[in-house]
């Protein structure tokens, strides 16, 4: 049985998943939400599914791209409790838990994230015969760009689609199928999911080397005249010295 976190989605959840079966699941609106709330709500989980976090045979994380914070709040947890109970880590993107989400289209697909300043994030998938090849890495560009990358029909999936489902299909016509999975769409099911498959396969990741996917810097910025104030304050402290 796998824990799933997820606090890169608009909406913070966790999972238990065993077997690709879904065990119990649960969510809270907003990411907002996930630093106050997300142990607890991995603790109620786990009381509705008559088990305790220690059963857990390993933890799978989103790692982004999504919310600064949020990504951070869920890797954190994620962290702990493997250190705590010794158990394995994985972590997986979120364009790779939309790709899960998909599980009945053949052929292109291309998660969409919500990135702001007009943009996207966005990468290319294919499924083909049961399996999963990334045609094009994670990037965040403008919804027109997106456009000129895209040749064939793909299934555009995200939060992404919300906001710019109706430029997609009047722009790509019948090469453009977009399916919004609603604002409340939970991923860690998916996480868990995938999670469930790497152990098998692969084994698990080293948890204190991951990192979340950001693909562009914070929009955070110390402002530049409160930087230069400071130095220039440094300068003279120096000169009376």
């Amino acid at each position: 049985m796998i824990l799933g976190i997820d606090t890169a989605s608009p909406s913070c959840s966790a999972a238990l998943v065993e077997t690709g079966q879904i065990i119990a699941r649960s969510h809270l609106p907003g990411r907002s939400a996930a630093s106050s709330h997300l142990v607890r709500l991995i603790d109620n989980l786990c009381v509705r599914a008559g088990c305790a976090v220690a059963d857990v045979a390993g933890v799978a994380v989103n790692l982004g791209p999504g919310a600064f914070t949020g990504l951070r709040v869920g890797l954190a947890t994620a962290q702990g409790l493997v250190t705590a109970y010794k158990r394995p880590l994985i972590g997986c993107s979120t364009f790779e838990a939309l790709v899960d989400a998909a599980a009945d289209w053949d052929g292109l697909i291309c998660p969409i994230i919500e990135a702001r300043r007009g943009e996207v994030y966005a990468a290319f998938y294919r499924r083909q015969d049961r399996q999963i090849y990334e045609t094009m890495p994670g990037m965040a560009v403008s919804p027109d760009t997106l456009c000129t990358l895209v040749q064939e029909r793909t299934l555009f999936l995200g939060s992404g689609v919300q906001s710019y489902g109706e430029f997609l299909a009047s722009r790509l016509g019948e090469r453009a199928v977009c399916r919004d999975l609603g604002s409340g769409f939970a991923l860690a099911a998916n996480v868990a999911r995938l999670g469930c498959e790497r152990i098998a396969t692969t084994g698990s990741d080293d948890g204190y080397r991951l990192t979340p996917i950001y693909i562009r810097p914070a929009d955070a910025r110390l402002p530049r005249r409160k930087a230069s104030l400071t130095a220039s304050r440094q300068e003279k402290g120096a000169a009376h010295a």
